[in-house]
């Protein structure tokens, strides 16, 4: 026997050797993972585990999974031969066999069955606690991880309230850089949030991943609280874990949460509607009131993405980012009015660039707070650059520690190139791909070929190249003016040219159902996802 002892990977491995015993060799692994018992007993996760994995003629891949305390055996899966879906053999164990930490077992274990296990565990963990009322199921539990590899190749073992883990021992939906792949945050908020995210349900009838847009605010006729103020966003809480947000710079670089560019929607400020944040100085925005929906000025004000940030942490949110880079304002007849060195159709590449500049550099400075605050884990950027256009900004290193949600626009010709080289180039980086569309007919609604493959339309490409979900953001009237664009200029859309705020089209597109929905009536939308869940699973589409 020949044992080599390989250097401790930067992810936390415990220990990492491998034995040749004949013809097989042997791999073994052990890591330590922390589990959450709320996640596990979310009454809406998938109990769907198992192993995917190579296996030789002999070979067989054995995961087992041990209460850390105790060292009693909570979990146990093999394979003992090739797999491509998630399966494995079980042990029924005699609670006699595994020793004093499974006095509250069953007589028969079936050694899958982690939820029994972690269940008895934490009884046991009663007996000696001096807390009462005990908070049964809700606390979390320390574990170590052995995966054995004979004559064969693990490539991702699944396991309910951990997820996926690879062959390295980490979590096999992020970058190894990044800080959910380490398994000893698993039971952490921000990795729990985005392993939802990651993880479209298609076995129920709809799996919205539902985040609200600027906050909690788009309810109560126009008199509830104000977009992007900090009792929106803390009432996001009622509704999802997501919050989806704007950032854009003033003129001293520092990066203020507001939709507009201009203040007079948005708050009380006296100034001209010609007035823009790009253009002025934070000491002149933060004092401002915000308004209500009504238009009712509150008692709240701007903040910043430091503030934002801290509410993350505070409120237990997680935060995809809408970087509002500086443009050109235009008139109803197309013509330029304001900041005209942006705009693209009289300075062409020039303007593109300031266009991408802008956008880089308020990316950067988020992620730099974001790092400063150790809170970069709460973030996703949505992007509607390359990963090698954001590359040539920001070093590859600090990347592999972000998570990304590229955008796919309406007008883009490439939009199967662009998704293509995401998935190539930037991998376990992104969360969801935030497909655009209106109406029925639209070409990313249109069944298409690729590759010698037929699709039923792009939400379909996305999910069947990657696993994850699609997105759109329904775009429900914020008032009776309609909608309001970045410089605060109302929109009243054609309902049949439109129909994104119909939520049964929404329901009616195939792999609609797993869309990431970022909304400002997230009432609404559970109240969907709730109502397809009651209906028979034969009336719904894919």
């Amino acid at each position: 026997m020949k044992l080599f002892v390989i250097k401790e990977f930067r992810c936390y491995f415990v220990f990492l050797f491998f034995i040749l015993i004949g013809n097989n060799e042997i791999q073994a692994k052990e890591v330590e993972a922390t589990i959450s018992l709320l996640e596990l007993f979310n009454p809406n996760i998938s109990l769907e585990n198992g192993i995917k994995g190579t296996v030789n003629s002999g070979g067989r891949i054995d995961v087992k999974i041990y209460d850390k305390t105790t060292n009693t055996l909570v979990y146990q899966t093999f394979i003992t031969s090739t797999s491509t879906q998630f399966t494995g053999q079980s042990i029924d164990y005699s609670k006699a066999q595994l020793g004093a930490g499974a006095t509250y077992y069953p007589n028969t274990w079936n050694s899958k069955d982690i939820k029994t296990a972690l269940g008895s565990i934490d009884r046991k963990r009663y007996d000696s606690s001096t807390t009462r009322p005990y908070p049964m199921f809700k606390s979390n539990v320390d574990l170590k991880i052995q995966i054995t590899e004979t004559n064969a190749t693990m490539n991702v073992c699944k396991v309910p309230g951990l997820g996926l883990i690879d062959r390295n021992g980490g979590n096999a939906l992020f970058d190894p850089a990044h800080y959910c792949y380490n398994l000893k945050n698993a039971a952490s908020f921000p990795t729990r949030a985005w392993m939802r995210m990651k993880q479209p349900r298609m076995d129920l009838n709809a799996d919205f991943s539902i985040a609200t847009h600027r906050g909690a605010w788009g309810d109560n006729l126009g008199a509830g609280l104000p977009e992007n103020s900090i009792a929106a966003i803390a009432a996001t809480k009622k509704y999802t874990d997501i919050l989806e947000s704007d950032v854009m710079t003033t003129k001293d670089k520092r990066l203020v949460i507001s939709h507009d560019y201009n203040l007079k929607r948005l708050s009380d400020y006296s100034g001209s509607d010609r007035d823009y944040l790009f253009d002025m100085n934070l000491s002149q925005i933060i004092n401002l009131h915000l308004r209500k929906k009504n238009m009712e000025v509150s008692e709240y004000k701007y903040l910043t993405f430091e503030d934002l940030v801290d509410a993350l942490v505070k409120y237990q949110l997680v935060l995809t980012v809408d970087i509002k880079d500086v443009r050109a304002r235009y008139n109803k007849d197309g013509t330029c009015m304001d900041n005209c060195d942006y705009d693209t159709k009289t300075h062409g590449d020039i303007a593109k660039k300031k266009i991408k500049d802008s956008f880089m550099e308020i990316l950067r400075e988020c992620i730099r707070i974001a790092m400063r605050k150790n809170a970069l884990e709460y973030l996703a950027f949505k992007v509607n650059y390359s990963y090698q256009e954001i590359r040539e900004y920001i070093s590859a290193d600090t990347l592999a520690k972000t998570l990304f949600m590229p955008i796919v626009h309406p007008t883009r010709t490439d939009y199967l190139e662009y998704i293509d080289a995401w998935i190539t180039q930037g991998d376990k980086k992104v969360v969801a791909y935030q497909t655009n569309f209106r109406r029925t007919g639209d070409r990313y609604l249109s069944p298409f070929d690729r590759g010698g493959v037929r699709y039923q339309n792009l939400l379909h490409y996305v999910y069947a190249k990657t696993g994850l979900r699609p997105g759109i953001y329904p775009e429900e009237p914020a008032g009776p003016k309609g909608v309001a664009n970045r410089f605060g200029e109302w929109l009243m859309k054609d309902a049949k040219s439109d129909m994104r705020g119909d939520h049964y089209f929404l329901m009616s597109i195939p792999y609609g159902k797993i869309m990431v929905l970022t909304t400002d009536r997230p009432d609404i939308c559970l109240r969907v996802n709730q109502i397809y869940n009651s209906m028979p699973s034969n009336t719904v589409s894919p």
